[in-house]
């Protein structure tokens, strides 16, 4: 089931997020610094504690176990995407799907225009599945800073 998250999801959040970055992005930047050190469950739970704020556009899958999250911003006529994983072993359940179904459907409810997200041209798993559910590459890119890996713009239009 898809629902809004709340406070009581907040360990599980940071797991999935951060696992799901070491999973997507350590064989990309190849940074073990970053990776391990800087990307910590403990801390980004913390974060998410002092400011629960951050919960309110944010949806998780819970079937009893709290296993993908996406966190949506909402902008004048469109919705961002700014971080989706599902936990590395649920894959390929259908998990995804469902978080961004549900996106969707808000967006047409909301009379959004369009859906986008920026993801990492290197990424090819997750580009593949933005292009399975109806994303496609604007053409817009970004260096990603500090770094020579391009970021890529998709966009689904909803409207």
């Amino acid at each position: 089931m898809v629902r809004n998250a709340e406070a009581r999801d907040i360990p599980r959040i940071a797991e999935i997020i951060i696992f799901g970055k070491r999973v997507a992005y350590r064989d990309i930047f190849q940074n073990d610094a970053v990776s391990f050190q800087e990307l910590q469950v403990v801390s980004l739970a913390g974060h998410y504690n002092k400011n629960h704020k951050l919960l309110e556009q944010m949806l998780v899958y819970d079937d009893g176990i709290v296993k993908g999250v996406i966190n949506r911003q909402r902008r004048a006529d469109a919705i961002e995407i700014c971080e989706f994983y599902v936990e590395p072993f649920f894959l390929g359940q259908g998990i995804g799907t469902q978080l961004l179904d549900k996106t969707v459907q808000e967006a047409r409810q909301q009379g959004k225009f369009s859906i986008y997200l920026w993801v990492i041209a290197e990424n090819q798993k997750a580009r593949e599945f933005y292009e399975a559910h109806g994303f496609s590459a604007s053409g817009k890119t970004a260096v990603i800073e500090g770094t020579d890996k391009l970021d890529m713009h998709y966009e689904m239009l909803v409207g």
